[in-house]
This record gives structure tokens, C-alpha cells and sequence, in this order.
């Protein structure tokens, strides 16, 4: 599949039906799922659309902190060229916020590049597209609320008139949703004038933790990109009211994480589910047995930092290894209670955190790889799955990125040059965590060494 690029009459339509817009942010997002790009004045837009705009190579091999990564090779070797990108069709959009002066668009490369998260992901779109099958996927998110702090500090601090006990989680009631009412219907707004396709919200279990759902699309591309735009939805109408708003894997360790829960499902040209059977068809069991295979070599992708294997922990709803179940909240990869056109496999592994494009990228990758191959599940799991033989997940950041770098099945897929880079990305990101010397090394070590 290839991109499609907004035209000069879609441009103008836009600044005539949006008069008070005068700044519009033109958004990529790098190989951690990070918004960045540039903000144009309104007079420049039309010269955008007709010849697009440069960003240097390197914003693809940036960390989460913004540094470019020589030990990548991508660096002083390339002498950081530049890369053409261009709006995307119907993402040019109001941010229907304070004055409402501002808009935003997304941007992607013009021509193919092997770095692009965006790219990866369309490229398993396009294997399945050979194949006359179509993937259709819903995105779902959570996150906490917080108070913002002074100099961008950050520090987990429930908003006035929400729970910050633990042990009182508010799961399911609407409290808390009607204290946070102004700032969820912001999110609604923006969401309504952007085209997201925002579903439920429902307070989750943790003090001040949310989540959203998206509305199911058969478009995994796009679907990736709402994803992140609702990201960036949520922390714009957090920032209007007073808030601020983290998609942190694990943003304290005596409360829930936050996870991103992936749908999906397959239809073929005549609008059939080829997932659908009683109870499944032979190509969802050898799809579930791909994901369960390949969960493994993609674990630096659900979780792509240091705090993602924080969230991984007994008893929690995060699973720590690839079972697969009905209507079971306790495995990695549930099958929700739906049937006919509505089957579909639940993936539970990835955290907030995580780059959609990469995530539903493996994801594909995994069901492909499956049927390809006609791989059987190993046992359903019942209940608890503790007892039941799966692969276990390699929750130590340092091996899931040694089994993502020697991975075949990760190299066929994302391209060799993708999975070096990544990998060389996360490793020195990885070294440089782990060599910082915390408060807490000093509180439990400094007095009995």
C-alpha cells in the first residue's frame, strides 16, 4: 500500500473553513511513537502542500529523550541527509482548544525509507493485501491523570476530588468520570474534529487511570495512527484543563499499569471473517499459533523501555508468557466472547507506551507467519494459566533485545536495516539507564556495603 498526500484544493479548503487557525503542526512519529516534526504559519501552508517539507534522517534514530544515536551508523556516517515528507490526506485537522489558533496535520516520508515505523507496518498491510485479506484492528488505551508540576517535573499526583488509595480501586463507576467531565469532553471534541473514532471511556482500577477504546477499522495503518493521535488528543485537553495526562507503562510500582490492548481480525474480499468458526476456523487456530510462536521475538516492541518490564508482574492482568484462552482476562492473547463477523483475537501484551505502527506491525507478522506455516496453538488456558505450557516472555529488557536482534522472523518482516537500528537504539539506550546511580541504590545500599 502507498500513502496518499493531501492536494492544494483540500489545503485551501481547509484555511478557508478554518479562518482563526494561524499555526498548524505538521506531525511524524519516530521509532518510539514520539510526535515531532515542525509548526508552519497559515501563509506557508499551500507552499507544504505543493512541495512538502525536509526533516533531517536522524529523526528515526532518536531516543525517547530526543538524542540522536551514533551507535546506530545512521548518524556521522550518513552526513544526517534530509527526507522529504508530505502531509497525508484527511489528517490536516483544528485543535479545537484555547483560542482555537492552532491545527495539525500528519506528515510521512514521500519515499520509501526502511526506518519508517510507518513503513513497517504498511508493508505487512501490503503482504496481507497480496493475499486478498484485509486486516481490521481497534486500538485500546490507558492512562493516568495527574496534577502537572512546576519546570516539566513529573510527579504521579491524583487531580483534587479523585481517589489516590490503591486499595479503593474505583473500576467501572462514574465518580471519577463526573469530577473529570470538562477535561473528558475536551478529549471528545478534539477527538470529534480530528475524525478519531473514539468509543468507551471507563475508569480502570489504578487512582486517576482511564482508558479509551477505538472503534474497530479496517484500516491497520490509520488505525495506528488514531492511536497515537489520541495520545496526543488526550494530553492537549489534559493540558487545557490544569492536567497532565502519562501513557507511562508503569507510572508507580503499588499501582496497575497501563497497557495497550490490540483487536484484530481478518476478512477477505467478499467481507467474510476468516477468523469466524465454531469455535474458531483452522486459519484463526494456526493465526493464534503464529502469535504465540513469534510473541517472544517481538517482546522489545510491546515493551520498548526500561519502565515497560516494570508492568510485568504476577497476578495483574498482564500476562508474562503466550497463552491463549476464551473470554479469559488471565492470557496473553484472549478471544473475546464474539462470533461471526465480530472474531477477533484480544493482544493483552504490549504497554501504553508502545509504537502502534511496530506493535500491530508484529502483530500482523505473527498471524501471517502462523498461517503461512499452519502452526497449532499449544493448550487453551482455563482460569488461571499458571499451570498451562507456554512460551515464557522474556521480561528482562537486555534478553528481549538480544531475541528481537537474532530473530529471522523479525528480519523477514521489519527489513535487516530496521531491525539493526532498532536494536542498536535500544541497547544504547538500555546501557545508559542502567549506569545511572539512583536514590534508591543509596537507601539500600550505601550503609550495609
Amino acid at each position: 500500500m502507498s500513502d496518499t498526500f493531501i492536494t492544494i484544493d483540500e489545503t485551501e479548503a481547509f484555511l478557508n473553513a478554518n479562518p482563526d487557525v494561524r499555526w498548524i503542526d505538521l506531525i511524524l512519529f519516530d521509532m518510539n511513537g514520539i510526535p515531532r516534526g515542525k509548526r508552519f504559519r497559515r501563509d506557508d501552508l499551500l507552499g507544504v502542500a505543493k512541495n512538502g517539507l525536509l526533516i533531517p534522517s536522524t529523526v528515526f534514530v532518536m531516543d525517547a529523550r530526543g538524542n540522536c544515536i551514533e551507535e546506530t551508523g545512521r548518524l556521522w556516517e550518513t552526513g544526517d541527509p534530509d527526507v522529504q515528507f508530505r502531509m497525508l490526506e484527511g489528517t490536516l485537522r483544528p485543535i479545537p482548544v484555547g483560542e482555537g489558533r492552532h491545527a495539525q496535520a500528519v506528515i510521512s516520508v514521500s519515499e520509501p525509507d526502511d526506518l519508517c515505523p510507518r513503513g513497517v507496518l504498511a508493508k505487512q498491510v501490503s503482504e496481507f493485501d497480496a493475499l486478498g485479506q484485509t486486516p481490521v484492528v481497534a486500538v485500546e488505551l490507558e492512562f493516568y491523570v495527574t496534577k502537572p508540576q512546576t519546570n516539566g517535573a513529573f510527579k504521579l499526583e491524583t487531580p483534587d476530588g479523585l481517589s489516590d488509595d490503591p486499595e479503593r480501586p474505583m473500576t467501572f463507576q462514574f465518580d471519577e468520570i463526573d469530577v473529570l467531565s470538562p477535561f473528558i469532553d475536551t478529549i471528545y471534541k478534539i477527538a470529534d474534529s480530528q475524525g478519531l473514532p473514539v468509543d468507551a471511556i471507563m475508569q480502570e482500577s489504578g487512582p486517576g487511570q482511564f482508558e479509551i477504546n477505538l472503534k474497530h477499522k479496517a484500516d491497520a495503518v490509520g488505525a495506528a495512527t488514531d492511536g497515537l493521535l489520541l495520545k496526543r488528543c488526550v494530553k492537549a485537553a489534559a493540558k487545557a484543563h490544569g492536567l497532565e495526562a502519562t501513557f507511562m507503562a508503569k507510572p508507580h510500582h503499588e499501582w496497575p499499569g497501563s497497557g495497550m490492548h490490540l483487536h484484530a481480525s481478518l476478512f477477505d474480499r467478499d467481507g467474510h471473517n476468516v477468523f469466524s468458526g465454531d469455535p474458531m476456523s483452522p486459519l484463526f487456530r494456526h493465526a493464534i499459533g503464529g502469535l504465540q510462536a513469534t510473541m517472544c521475538d517481538f517482546m522489545a516492541v510491546w515493551a520498548q523501555s526500561a519502565n515497560s518490564y516494570r508492568r510485568y508482574v504476577p497476578k495483574n492482568y498482564v500476562s508474562m508468557a503466550a497463552h491463549w484462552g476464551f473470554n479469559n482476562r488471565n492470557v496473553a492473547l484472549r478471544i473475546p466472547r464474539a462470533s461471526g463477523p465480530a472474531t477477533r483475537v484480544e493482544h493483552r501484551v504490549a504497554g501504553a507506551d508502545a509504537n502502534p505502527f511496530l506493535v500491530l506491525a508484529a502483530i500482523l507478522t505473527g498471524i501471517r507467519h502462523g498461517m503461512a506455516n499452519k502452526i497449532e496453538p499449544g493448550p487453551v488456558a482455563e482460569g488461571d494459566p499458571d499451570g498451562c505450557d507456554a512460551p515464557q516472555l522474556p521480561t528482562i529488557w537486555f534478553n528481549a533485545l538480544e531475541g528481537f536482534h537474532k530473530s529471522r522472523v523479525v528480519r523477514d518482516a521489519f527489513g535487516p536495516a530496521f531491525q539493526d537500528v532498532y536494536y542498536r537504539l535500544k541497547q544504547t539506550e538500555r546501557a545508559n539507564f542502567e549506569r545511572i546511580v539512583t536514590s534508591l541504590d543509596h537507601a539500600w545500599y550505601a550503609q550495609v556495603a
